[in-house]
């Protein structure tokens, strides 16, 4: 038993890599506020040598929070008798680790127009991130199990609507240039990953609690929000797949829909093997849409899909051409 003890003890990942100190002086409470890239200035020529160490050090931290990360979600879900062989893609590593993520520009971009770009984004994505919370408070932890399930999607929902709608109507938002998109979808993507983290840990203490919400429970709407939120609970792949466990037994009891086992089985799955079951994850390769790679093919697919009450990939395809 101690043998036993010890080798357990030594699995376990390390504790969480602290911020450097070289970052403090952009710390608000612990973390970098939202649209402040300031600790960014080392990338860039003509910055001071503590502005290229500052850059270092987030660069450093972010790889290091990153391994850290993953190192105990392989933990969680090596205790629940899973084995992870992949992650990259399919995971949202940390709120923490994502705090000094670099946005997707090219390495010919300056500093002023950076800035420059930054200072145009920066009001309409913070006005979205402020709506949103506004919105929240309003709702947030009032009423019964039913009420709070409901509307913990509304930061969920409101913050990636935010973010896609404003791509699709490029120009009647706002016409922002490649380098303007790509400040702002990192502003926002950010914030859907804390929030998607707040909802999880949130959860994870309902279900510990009380069981997955049923329909019989709570509802239809708000079992359906119990789903949304576990689907995009991809930072705690162990908790995704606890939910799967307590869910797909109730599939039978028709207290949960088969579609959402399905869909959460792929999200799941991909993260354990990089292959999905019922096709339900989907990418965009040289200008296609296509599913991430499947267990079987297309045909086999499809009859799993029609047996959770889905239409075939092609008509997928389709519809989401449509839309």
């Amino acid at each position: 038993m101690k043998l036993l003890a010890a080798l357990l003890l030594a699995a376990q990942p390390t504790d969480a890599p602290p911020v450097p100190s070289a970052l403090t002086p952009y710390l608000v409470d612990g973390e970098v506020p939202a649209g402040d890239y300031r600790w960014l200035r080392g990338r860039f020529p003509g910055a001071t040598l503590a502005e290229v160490e500052a850059f270092r050090a987030a660069d450093h931290f972010r790889g290091a929070c990153e391994l850290w990360s993953k190192a105990v979600v392989k933990t969680n879900l090596a205790a629940l008798g899973a084995k992870v062989v992949v992650l990259d893609g399919f995971y949202a590593v940390p709120k923490r680790c994502q705090q000094f993520v670099q946005p997707g520009i090219g390495p010919d971009v300056s500093w002023p127009a950076f800035t420059t770009a930054l200072d145009k984004d920066r009001p309409y994505a913070l006005g979205v991130l402020r709506g949103v919370t506004l919105a929240e408070d309003q709702v947030l932890e009032k009423g019964s199990l039913a009420d709070q399930l409901s509307t913990r999607t509304v930061g969920d929902q409101a913050l990636r609507f935010g973010w896609v709608e404003s791509g699709k109507r490029e120009g009647a938002t706002a016409d922002y240039s490649p380098l303007e998109r790509a400040i702002y979808d990192g502003i926002i993507t950010r914030a859907v990953t804390a929030r998607d983290q707040a909802n999880t840990a949130w959860l994870a203490k309902i279900v510990t609690a009380q069981g997955w919400p049923k329909r019989s429970k709570v509802g239809q709407d708000a079992a359906n929000a119990a789903w949304l939120l576990a689907q995009h609970a991809d930072n705690d792949p162990a908790f995704q797949l606890k939910a799967l466990r307590l869910m797909t037994p109730l599939v039978a009891q028709k207290e949960v829909d088969p579609q959402q086992v399905a869909m959460l089985t792929d999200r799941v799955e991909l993260k354990l093997s990089g292959k999905q079951r019922y096709g339900t994850q989907w990418t965009c390769k040289a200008g296609k849409r296509m599913p991430q790679p499947l267990t079987q093919d297309e045909a086999a697919t499809d009859r799993l899909r029609k047996a959770a009450g889905m239409d075939s990939i092609a008509q997928n395809a389709a519809r989401m051409d449509e839309l």
